[in-house]
């Protein structure tokens, strides 16, 4: 069976740079910087590719790494969901990819560094501290 996931928004939002993609969950203060392959299954993932058909993807643009992808992938998105910053969904794109999808040299293991440094100040949204009249009233304790 076919998994597809979504980014899980509005808490969580994204941008590419160069080779790389950085992630922010406003729910928990993190933020993530995600590699290059990471990079690439997060975007097809976004796009409404299932989990599996990335992968064969990938298999066919890296057939020397064919035993390892499912398996990279897979634990990948397990991490992406442990950190709310994806979820399961029903099917959304039911086409396949071809391998032009993925580029690089060399396959690299999708993996993410997590940083909670700027915790506090990505904590600190004052929209999260009104109560339902809006902005200036505060939510009561």
């Amino acid at each position: 069976m076919e998994k597809y996931y979504e980014i899980n928004a509005p808490a969580v939002i994204s941008e590419p740079m160069e080779d790389e993609v950085v992630v922010i969950n406003l729910d928990n203060g993190c933020y993530y910087n995600l590699n290059k392959t990471a990079a690439q299954v997060w975007n097809f993932l976004d796009q409404g590719y299932s989990l599996n058909s990335i992968a064969s993807s990938a298999e066919k643009f890296y057939p020397g790494e064919t035993e390892s992808i499912r398996s990279d992938f897979k634990e990948f998105v397990k991490r992406l969901i442990d950190e709310q910053l994806v979820r399961e969904i029903e099917g959304r794109n039911g086409s396949e990819m071809n391998a032009e999808g993925f580029d690089g040299q060399t396959y690299e293991k999708p993996d993410f560094e997590k940083f909670s440094d700027m915790q506090e100040m990505l904590l600190l949204d004052p929209i999260h501290e009104v109560s339902d009249e809006g902005w200036p009233h505060q939510k009561k304790q």
